[in-house]
């Protein structure tokens, strides 16, 4: 199972984003996160907690998380294909 990892204040984010109208969480997630939120204490935002869940509620997570904190997961595959596009083209250019 998947483990992750966020602060409290992400958790809590997530929470409301899973659980607002457009979240589409897979069953039980959300109450999983409400779960650890009330057992957390309250007064470290900062403080990473973690859960470990199946594979498509990390997905959720890892996809609410990333839309809260405007984070583009595909950029690092991206910039490897302009590398490699760019190497491509010095090669060819050097040999001809």
């Amino acid at each position: 199972m998947p483990r992750v990892e966020l602060p409290l204040a992400a958790w809590q984010a997530v929470a409301r984003e899973l659980s607002g109208p457009h979240g589409a969480a897979p069953p039980g997630v959300v109450e999983r996160i409400r779960a650890l939120l009330d057992q957390a204490p309250q007064g470290w935002p900062e403080q990473g907690f973690a859960l470990e869940l199946d594979e498509s509620s990390a997905e959720a997570v890892r996809i609410a998380h990333a839309a809260l904190t405007n984070v583009d997961r595909d950029a690092g595959q991206r910039a490897s294909s302009v590398d490699e596009a760019v190497r491509i083209i010095h090669d060819h250019q050097q040999r001809g």
